[in-house]
């Protein structure tokens, strides 16, 4: 990924050290902007959207010395426009990132993996950098954009697939990581050392990594440490569209007999059936709240994973999230299609 930053006293001495650069610029055109995002973000088409004159304000930041232990942070105000990654841009690309976007002000719809989302002042969302994606911008946005290499979260390869190109659960690990963030790159660099600054990015890569298996958790992609039980939801999700799939099923496909699937589960607070039942709940509970799908009617998405009883979906799904599935589509649209207050 490509750098370019301020050559100001102190900040050139950070350089030098290695783990610690950053700057900040005023951009009037549209033509600066795209140079901006060329030296920053290479590999992207830009898109100028606004009527009047393009204009942004950007801070970037760049911590830490090592392929592993290094992440990027940048703070973008910018008019309507858009970037977008092609599959073109993808393949040429050098080795791809993980993108973490806080919206500050304003809003942002974020498409990846044939999924989107609408990103509002509070939450997050996340994309790949190897993978096409589209990012627009509205309403004068302000958002954070935290970059890390892909080892920095363990199991991304797996969960990626499932969580690119939608909004992240809200939580605890994520508003941290952003206030961490946040609180580096405000930090006196005078006082700061390089311990404090890879002890403060291994704890924000923790942070994330933690939101982001939770928000996959949420779209029945497993949070289990167990390898081979990752490997038993990935059965379950490739077959989640068969109704009579089941625990002798999944039992068949990992090779083992019943007991031993179960002997699996021990101390996972679950079983091989309620773990079918409750990623067929959080796939629906995924879709029913996606924007791309709200055209769709709910029992087409119903029976699309697996389930062949409307009533019995309805009445479980109500019990896990108390709402109906109708009453939380209706809720959860409103609020992703509400304006900004």
């Amino acid at each position: 990924m490509n750098e370019v930053f301020d050559t100001s006293s102190h900040q050139a001495v950070f350089s030098r050290l290695g783990w610690c650069t950053s700057n900040t610029k005023q951009l009037g055109n549209f033509r600066e902007w795209q140079d901006f995002v060329h030296d920053n973000f290479p590999w992207l088409e830009h898109r100028n959207n606004t009527s009047g004159q393009f204009e942004a304000e950007v801070s970037t930041h760049h911590f830490g010395n090592d392929e592993v232990n290094a992440i990027d942070l940048s703070t973008i105000s910018a008019s309507d426009g858009e970037v977008i990654r092609t599959r073109h841009l993808a393949e040429v690309a050098d080795a791809g990132f993980i993108k973490i976007i806080w919206q500050l002000n304003g809003k942002i719809h974020l498409e990846q993996n044939n999924k989107s989302c609408l990103i509002l002042p509070g939450q997050a969302a996340v994309c790949d950098t190897a993978r096409p994606y589209k990012i627009g911008m509205t309403d004068s946005s302000r958002f954070a954009v935290l970059t890390l290499p892909h080892q920095a979260c363990v199991g991304w390869d797996y969960i990626s697939e499932f969580i690119c190109g939608t909004r992240l659960q809200n939580g605890a690990s994520i508003n941290a990581a952003l206030g961490s963030l946040m609180a580096l790159a405000a930090a006196d660099q005078d006082s700061v050392t390089s311990e404090d600054v890879l002890t403060v990015i291994q704890a924000i890569q923790l942070m994330t990594t933690k939101a982001l298996h939770r928000s996959a958790a949420t779209q029945g992609v497993s949070k289990f440490d167990n390898p081979r039980l990752y490997k038993v939801q990935r059965y379950i999700l490739e077959n989640i569209s068969n109704p009579n799939f089941g625990t002798d099923d999944l039992a068949s496909a990992m090779c083992m007999s019943r007991r031993s699937l179960y002997m699996l589960f021990d101390g996972s607070d679950t079983t091989p059936a309620r773990l079918i039942r409750d990623t067929r709940l959080e796939l629906a509970m995924h879709m029913l709240a996606d924007n791309g799908q709200a055209h769709r009617k709910i029992t087409d998405i119903v029976f699309d994973i697996g389930f062949n009883d409307y009533a019995t979906f309805s009445r479980i799904f109500k019990v896990q999230y108390g709402k109906t599935p109708s009453e939380f589509r209706s809720a959860t649209l409103a609020l992703s299609r509400g304006g900004v207050h």
